[in-house]
C-alpha cells in the first residue's frame, strides 16, 4: 500500500468525510439502508437488555432496534458528524448512550448483543475486533453484522487499476476470523447486487455523498480517463452498473 491509500484510510480521513457528508447520508445511502433491513431480520425478539451498535452512522439500523423496547442501548460512531444527526432525527430512549470514537480502540462494557452494519470493512483488524466483541459478550452472548465481500465495485477497480482501500474479505477468511474470536456462526448469507447509475459520475457522485468514494486514490488527470474507462467497459442500455457482494453474519459467543 502506498502513502496515499495511507492516507486515504487514515482516521482523520474517515472521520472528515463522513462527517463532511453526513446531511446527504441518508439520501445516498439506499444500498446500505437495504442492508440495515436485511440485518434487522436477524434480531432477537424481544431484544436483550444490554445493546451496543458499532458504527451507528445517521441511525439506519437504530431504527430497527427502536421497534423494539430496549432497556440500555449504547449508539457508537466514529465520525461526531454521524453522531449529531442522528441525534437530531431519532426520538431515543432516555437510557441511551452516545459517544464517539473508533471502535477498535474503544472500552465495551458487557453487552447481551453488538450489532454493526456495513462497518466491518473499515477495520484494519477484524480478527482482534471480533476478539475484543467476544469478551465483551455475557454468556450466550450474540453479534450480527453486515459487511462487504471482495466483490464488490470490481468494476471501478478494474477500470481504475486500483486494489480495494477497504478490507474486503471472501467467506471462508470470515469463518476463519469468527472461529479463532470464539464465536460460533449461527447463521450466514451472502447477496450478490448489481445496481444501476445513470453513468459512471453519477456512480462516483453517489459514493462521494456518503463519503466512500476513493477519488484521491486516482492520480491526477485521471479522472477522466477512469469515467471514459467506466462507461465503455460496464455501460448497458440501463446505464453502467457496479457489483456489491453482502455478507451478513449472525454469531453467538461460545461459553
Amino acid at each position: 500500500m502506498n502513502n496515499d491509500e495511507k492516507q486515504l484510510l487514515s482516521e482523520e480521513h474517515l472521520i472528515d468525510s463522513f462527517s463532511r457528508h453526513a446531511k446527504t447520508y441518508d439520501r445516498y445511502a439506499q444500498l446500505q439502508k437495504s442492508m440495515a433491513e436485511r440485518l434487522a431480520s436477524l434480531l432477537p425478539v424481544p431484544l436483550p437488555d444490554y445493546i451496543f451498535e458499532i458504527g451507528c452512522g445517521t441511525g439506519l439500523f437504530t431504527r430497527h432496534l427502536l421497534t423494539q423496547p430496549v432497556k440500555q442501548l449504547t449508539l457508537n460512531d466514529i465520525a461526531p458528524g454521524m453522531l449529531k444527526i442522528l441525534s437530531n432525527s431519532l426520538t431515543l430512549p432516555l437510557n441511551t448512550k452516545i459517544f464517539p470514537g473508533n471502535a477498535e480502540r474503544i472500552h465495551f462494557e458487557k453487552m447481551d448483543l453488538v450489532c454493526a452494519n456495513a462497518v466491518f470493512q473499515w477495520f484494519k483488524n477484524p480478527q482482534e475486533a471480533l476478539v475484543k466483541i467476544n469478551q465483551a459478550l455475557t454468556p450466550n452472548g450474540s453479534l450480527i453484522f453486515s459487511t462487504f465481500g471482495p466483490k464488490t465495485l470490481i468494476e471501478f477497480r478494474q477500470a481504475a487499476n486500483l486494489l480495494s482501500p477497504i478490507n474486503l474479505y471472501n467467506k471462508d477468511s470470515w469463518a476463519d476470523m469468527i472461529r479463532d474470536s470464539g464465536f460460533t456462526m449461527k447463521f450466514w448469507d451472502v447477496e450478490i447486487r448489481k445496481i444501476f447509475f445513470s453513468s459512471s459520475l453519477a456512480l462516483l457522485k453517489n459514493l462521494q455523498q456518503i463519503g466512500a468514494a476513493p477519488i484521491r486514490m486516482i492520480k491526477t488527470g485521471g479522472l477522466r480517463k477512469l469515467i471514459r474507462d467506466y462507461d465503455s467497459r460496464f455501460s448497458t442500455s440501463q446505464g453502467v452498473y457496479a457489483t456489491w457482494e453482502l455478507y451478513y453474519f449472525s454469531l453467538v459467543r461460545e461459553n
